[in-house]
């Protein structure tokens, strides 16, 4: 199943909405009927992937930049209010940027997957279990360097 994380804006708010769906959802079409109009979505390969992405860029959004959830629960009575921000401090292309950069930094990250996405401990504080572990090819070719050389 693939995930998708999307950036809508809606006209009459002046707001936009940041969000992911997994597989068949018809979550986009039940905003579109509702005023969401699409800006960019972007597919990833898995729902659980699309999540992170649209987290890192809510965490980015509201603590980087500063900006606060726009709509409310009356406004939005089908959820994700927490999800939008203003149209007058952040533009829908910054929203993208940033998720853009974010599914980058997820994607590229090598403990995607095991739970621990974009958390690396300080080099004084190195545990077992922090790096990745080597591939099969980095192995075999360990494995045939130890073997010593015969003479003859």
């Amino acid at each position: 199943m693939t995930g998708t994380t999307y950036v809508l804006t809606h006209p009459g708010y002046r707001a936009v909405k940041v969000g992911y769906v997994s597989g068949k959802s018809k979550r986009l079409e039940y905003l579109a009927r509702r005023g969401w109009k699409p800006y960019r979505h972007l597919v990833v390969t898995t729902g659980a992937l699309a999540r992170q992405v649209e987290q890192a860029t809510l965490f980015e959004i509201r603590f980087r930049l500063y900006v606060p959830p726009y709509l409310t629960d009356a406004q939005l009575v089908h959820g994700g209010r927490t999800e939008t921000s203003s149209l007058a401090l952040v533009s829908a292309s910054q929203v993208w940027d940033i998720v853009c950069e974010q599914a980058g930094l997820i994607h590229l990250n090598p403990t995607v997957g095991r739970g621990r996405w974009l958390r690396v401990p300080p080099p004084h504080r190195r545990r077992k279990g922090d790096t990745q572990p080597y591939s099969t090819v980095a192995r075999v070719m360990a494995r045939i360097k130890r073997i010593p050389e015969k003479k003859g």
